[in-house]
C-alpha cells in the first residue's frame, strides 16, 4: 500500500503537505504563487518583451490580425491571451494578465507533483517536486521571474505532453506539444522524450497518433493566419536571429557567467539533480527530457534568464525523489538553498530593475500623448515598445520594434545587427505599411543610446525623406526627438 506522507511517522514539512487532499493542496499552490508573485501584481511594467506583447494585443483587441496589422517572431497563442483578457477587464492593464500567468504556473506546479507521484507511488514525492518548482521558478532573476511570458504559458503545454506520452496517450501528447510550439517555437525540442516515451509504450506505430496530433494544431494556425505569414514570421524569419554575431569570446562569456549566475541561484535543485545522475536513479525519458531543453536554451547563443524556465520540469522530477530521501538536516539544507533565493528575488521584484528603471519610457509615452489623439498611430524608430503600450497609442505598423528592420536585438555586441539579420522582406512590408497611411508621429530614439539604437540613425535610411518633407519636429523627450505630421498631410 502507499504510503502517502513517505517513511511512517513522517512530520516534517513535506510530509504533513502530502497528507493534505488534492483540493487542499492545489489552493495552498494558489497561495503560494501569489505570495511569489506578488510583485506582478504591483509593478506596472516588469520588461520589454511584456511590453512588446502587450502592444500586439492592443492591436488584436482593436481587430488586427497578428502577422498582417501586428508581428514579432513568436507564435499566436501568447498575443492572443494577452488580447482577450485586455477585452474581458476592459483595460490594458499588466496585471489581470499576470494573475491568468500565476494559475498557469499554478496548474504547472500541481501537474508536475501529479506526475512525480504517479512515477514513484508516493504522495510526498509529488509534493516535493510541486514545491521545488515553485520555488525554483521564483528563485530566476525578477525581470523574468515576474513576467507573464511566452516561456512561462508554454511550460503547462510542455510538461503536458510529456505526462500524457508517458501515460500512453500519442495523440493528446502529440496536440499538448503543438499547443507549446505555439507559445514559443523552442518547445519543439520536447519532441527528443515525447517520442521516446511514445515509442517506448506502442512501438513506432505510436508515432502516427503523436504525429497527427502535432499537425492539426499546427495546420488549423498556418490557415487561420495565412501559411506565408505564418512560417515566415515563427520559422524562416527566424533566421538573422538565431545566426551567429559578434565575437565568439562574447557569446561564451555571456553563457559562462548566466549560467552561473542562475546556477548560484539554484544551487539546490542542481545540486539535487547531480546527485540523481550519481546515484542512476532518474529514468531515461527525464534526462533526454532535460537535454533537450539545454539544446533551447542555447538557441541564437542569447542565454537570457527566461530561456532556462524550460530547464525546471525535467529538473524537478529528477530532484524530487532525491529531496524525499534525504536526512531531515539535509532535506532542510536544500530546500532552504532555494526557499532564500527565492524569497530574496521576490523582494526585489517590487523595485524596477534594468531597463524598467534606467529607461526613462513612461516621460516619452507621457509626450507622445500628450502631443497625439487617441487614434493616432505611432511610429517608434527603435527597440521601446513600452512607448506605444504606456501611451496606448497603436503602432502606424506591424512591428513593435525596428530590430526586425535593422537587425538589432538583445543578447549581441553593440552595433553587431544588420540588414540581413533582420526578417527578410521587411522593408518592402514597412513600405506597404506607409503607403496605406503615414504614422501621426514618428518617435526616433536613435539620438539616444537606448537598446543600442545609436548605431542604427534614421537620418540614414530611406524614411529620413519622408520625415524631411512631410513632418515637423515638435521637441524632445529623454534625448528622444518627436515629428508631427504636417497638418497638410494629415
Amino acid at each position: 500500500m502507499r504510503n502517502a506522507a513517505g517513511p511512517v511517522g513522517d512530520r516534517s514539512l513535506l510530509g504533513r503537505l502530502a497528507a493534505l487532499g488534492t483540493r487542499q493542496l492545489w489552493w495552498l499552490s494558489l497561495a503560494v504563487v501569489a505570495v511569489l508573485r506578488a510583485p506582478s501584481f504591483v509593478v506596472r511594467l516588469v520588461n520589454s518583451d511584456e511590453a512588446s506583447i502587450a502592444t500586439m494585443g492592443m492591436v488584436l483587441d482593436h481587430g488586427g490580425r497578428l502577422y498582417h496589422q501586428t508581428a514579432d517572431r513568436k507564435p499566436p497563442v501568447v498575443p492572443y491571451l494577452y488580447a482577450a483578457v485586455f477585452h474581458v477587464t476592459g483595460s490594458f492593464d499588466l496585471r489581470p494578465v499576470r494573475v491568468l500567468a500565476a494559475l498557469v504556473l499554478a496548474a504547472t506546479a500541481v501537474l508536475l507533483a501529479s506526475e512525480a507521484r504517479r512515477r514513484s507511488g508516493r504522495d510526498v514525492v509529488g509534493v516535493a517536486a510541486g514545491v521545488l518548482f515553485l520555488l525554483a521558478f521564483a528563485a530566476f532573476f525578477p525581470d523574468d521571474a515576474q513576467a507573464a511570458s511566452f516561456e512561462l504559458f508554454m511550460l503547462l503545454p510542455m510538461t503536458a505532453a510529456v505526462v500524457l506520452a508517458g501515460r500512453d496517450r500519442p495523440l493528446a501528447a502529440g496536440i499538448a506539444l503543438a499547443l507549446a510550439c505555439l507559445c514559443k517555437q523552442t518547445a519543439i525540442t520536447t519532441a527528443l522524450p515525447v517520442a521516446y516515451l511514445v515509442l517506448r509504450g506502442r512501438g513506432p506505430a505510436g508515432l502516427r497518433g503523436l504525429v497527427v496530433g502535432f499537425l492539426a494544431p499546427i495546420g488549423v494556425a498556418a490557415a487561420a493566419f495565412g501559411p506565408g505569414p505564418f512560417l515566415l514570421w515563427t520559422v524562416t524569419g527566424n533566421g538573422g536571429y538565431l545566426r551567429g554575431q559578434g565575437a565568439l569570446v562574447g557569446v561564451i562569456v555571456r553563457a559562462v557567467a548566466m549560467t552561473a549566475a542562475l546556477t548560484g541561484l539554484e544551487i539546490g535543485l542542481v545540486a539535487l539533480c547531480f546527485v540523481a545522475l550519481y546515484k542512476r536513479t532518474a529514468s531515461l525519458d527525464l534526462w533526454l527530457w532535460l537535454i533537450s531543453a539545454m539544446v533551447a536554451v542555447t538557441a541564437g547563443f542569447r542565454f537570457f534568464g527566461h530561456y532556462y524556465f524550460q530547464l525546471l520540469p525535467a529538473s524537478v522530477l529528477i530532484a524530487a525523489p532525491i529531496l524525499v530521501g534525504l536526512s531531515k538536516h539535509w532535506r532542510n539544507l536544500a530546500l532552504g538553498t532555494l526557499a532564500a533565493p527565492a524569497f530574496v528575488c521576490t523582494l526585489i521584484g517590487f523595485f524596477p530593475t534594468g531597463d524598467a528603471a534606467s529607461i526613462p519610457y513612461r516621460q516619452i509615452a507621457d509626450r507622445v500623448r500628450s502631443v497625439t489623439r487617441p487614434d493616432d498611430q505611432v511610429f517608434v524608430w527603435g527597440d521601446l515598445p513600452e512607448v506605444y503600450w504606456s501611451s496606448r497609442r497603436e503602432p502606424a505598423t506591424r512591428f513593435v520594434h525596428t530590430g526586425f528592420l535593422t537587425g538589432n536585438s538583445g543578447g549581441r555586441q553593440n552595433g553587431a545587427g544588420a540588414d540581413a539579420n533582420g526578417v527578410p522582406g521587411s522593408w518592402d512590408m514597412l513600405s506597404q505599411d506607409f503607403d496605406k497611411r503615414l504614422p501621426d508621429l514618428i518617435v526616433d530614439t536613435s539620438t539616444t543610446d537606448i537598446r543600442q539604437q545609436q548605431y542604427y540613425p534614421l537620418s540614414k535610411t530611406l524614411l529620413w525623406p519622408i520625415v524631411m518633407s512631410h513632418y515637423r519636429y515638435v521637441g524632445s523627450v529623454a534625448g528622444v526627438r518627436l515629428y508631427h505630421l504636417s497638418p497638410a498631410r494629415s
